[in-house]
């Protein structure tokens, strides 16, 4: 059976969030809904829509607390829907309030860890419209449950999605993939890299702090641009620490790129070092592509790396991360093909032929529950 699916995002931001959300509105289309796909009109989200397939159309971008024009924009959507889909946390209040209202069920896919109880009473009146919450671990749909109104048949655990091409097994060799970027890596030289925003939240000043404690063959690879609209220019400060801390010419910038299969292909090790990432994509991302990961025992990534699918370091450790790459490195062939293999495993979870059959019947869970209620 299909339905006629509303995804909706005001967010103006470009990250997992926004490009998860294009991915299930790209995988819903495909599977046979008539989805409609509403963002900010000029936002990043607007713009890349044409690149997945999907057709915006336009809502206004409104405050933390919607106005009544925003509700009345958003109960139109609502109204012409079999279901209104989200993932921005913002958008919680006024998609609560729009789908109370006309009664169309609303699914949301949490974006965001809740670390802290949501029990006033607009929270109670938004989680009790929620008709299905979707989190990609089970250590955030267990937090979702003891910080929120939420009831446990409301919740449920789907993984995040990843496109086929991450499972190709036909992996670039490290050097064909370095020249392809355009790397001045020498030969010989074992490169580490993260992958994500520049951020102070996101541990890169840590990464350059445990490089300086790693043996001189070991590189560093950052691919990220600035966070937009913090005011903090965070890559010349991380170039300007690099130099300080006599390791610059053992670190490689590139700018953030849409396709960033190659990059992966070109590691050795593959950091999560950021303070507290909700899942991590680009954990799954590397997962899938079979490069050893480390990551920081914060946020979802302690449930990614479990049952020995990575090395963990302890959050805002510099010694401890710097302990964790070498403990990798140390590894002898075979134990990193185990590791790496049961990275894999766990990663095509993330498969459209895995998770479009589970999204299928969720969807028509929520829809055929809220139509009998």
């Amino acid at each position: 059976m299909t339905y006629k699916l509303r995804l909706i995002t005001s967010s103006i931001g470009w990250g997992g969030l926004e490009r998860n959300l294009l991915v299930m509105a790209q995988w819903m289309t495909k599977a046979g809904h008539e989805v409609s796909y509403a963002a900010v009109e000029g936002s990043p989200s607007w713009n890349h829509a044409p690149t997945f397939g999907v057709t915006s159309e336009a809502i206004p971008h409104h405050p933390r607390r919607a106005t009544v024009l925003d509700v009345r924009r958003w109960k139109q959507l609502a109204r012409e829907a079999d279901l209104v889909w989200i993932r921005a946390p913002r958008d919680l209040d006024v998609a609560s309030r729009a789908c109370r209202q006309t009664g169309t069920p609303l699914l949301v896919q949490q974006a965001m860890q809740i670390s802290k109880p949501k029990t006033l009473w607009w929270h109670k009146r938004r989680y009790r419209t929620v008709n299905a919450w979707v989190s990609g671990l089970e250590s955030l749909r267990a937090e979702s449950l003891k910080n929120t109104p939420l009831h446990a048949h409301q919740t449920h655990v789907l993984p995040l999605p990843l496109a086929p091409r991450w499972f190709d097994a036909s992996r670039m060799d490290a050097q064909s993939a370095r020249r392809q970027l355009g790397l001045a890596a020498p030969v010989g030289v074992t490169l580490v890299g993260t992958v994500g925003r520049l951020d102070p939240g996101k541990g890169q000043r840590m990464a350059l702090r445990a490089l300086a404690q790693l043996p001189d063959h070991v590189h560093w690879l950052f691919v990220g641009d600035n966070t937009v609209n913090n005011g903090v220019d965070e890559a010349s400060h991380l170039k300007d620490l690099a130099t300080e801390l006599g390791v610059a010419g053992r670190v490689h910038w590139l700018e953030g790129r849409n396709e960033v299969l190659p990059v992966y292909d070109a590691l050795d090790v593959f950091a999560m070092t950021s303070h507290a990432e909700t899942i991590g994509t680009v954990t799954l991302e590397a997962m899938a592509r079979r490069v050893p990961v480390v990551g920081s025992m914060a946020g979802g990534t302690p449930e990614l790396l479990d049952g020995g699918r990575g090395i963990g370091f302890e959050s805002r450790d510099v010694r401890d991360l710097a302990r964790a790459v070498q403990e990798v490195l140390a590894m002898d062939g075979s134990a990193t093909a185990e590791m790496c293999g049961a990275a894999k495993k766990h990663a095509m979870k993330s498969h459209p032929e895995a998770l479009i059959p589970a999204w299928n019947d969720l969807v028509h869970q929520a829809i055929q529950s809220a139509r009998t209620t």
